[in-house]
């Protein structure tokens, strides 16, 4: 069982001794990625509140920021049955981009933010040779990483669009 999270362990056995063994890669460690639970159902929402690290939900065109903020509310509420502060919990959405309504998604992903989204992913169609540059020129510029000070989720400059990862 050691071997299972020390290195360079020695055994000396009633046939062959060893020196140094190592056990690689490690299983899983108890500190290892918070679970992520998907999906917006109240009774799927409990499960979030009692032990999610992260929450993810499709967000548009399936569900409106609207939408996502109503069961928002819902996990907050489970949080306070439970005494859990719902800050712990990541806010994921998926959201669709469209080579042809940038400034909708532009717009969908800052409601979203409104509504308490903390982490977006962007799930763009196959992207063409230059279609990388088109989704950093047009959907991602503006957007500012989320100040660490303040812990505020980043915000639109349209005085300043620049790119930032």
């Amino acid at each position: 069982m050691v071997l299972r999270t020390v290195d360079g362990r020695h055994h000396r056995g009633a046939v062959d001794p060893f020196k140094g063994m190592h056990n690689e890669p490690k299983p899983v460690q108890r500190h290892g990625p918070p679970p992520l639970i998907g999906g917006g159902g109240t009774r799927l929402l409990r499960l979030v509140a009692e032990r999610a690290g992260v929450w993810n939900v499709p967000g548009p065109p399936h569900n409106s920021a609207e939408c996502v903020a109503e069961r928002a509310r819902v996990l907050d509420a489970h949080c306070a049955e439970l005494g859990r502060d719902p800050d712990e919990i990541t806010r994921s959405v998926q959201v669709l981009v469209s080579y042809d309504g940038q400034a909708a998604t532009r717009a969908a992903v800052a409601a979203l933010v409104d509504a308490g989204v903390n982490h977006v992913v962007l799930s763009v169609p196959p992207l063409s040779a230059g279609g990388v540059r088109w989704l950093v020129d047009e959907v991602i510029a503006g957007w500012r990483p989320r100040d660490a000070a303040t812990r505020d989720v980043g915000t639109v400059d349209a005085t300043r669009p620049s790119v930032t990862a």
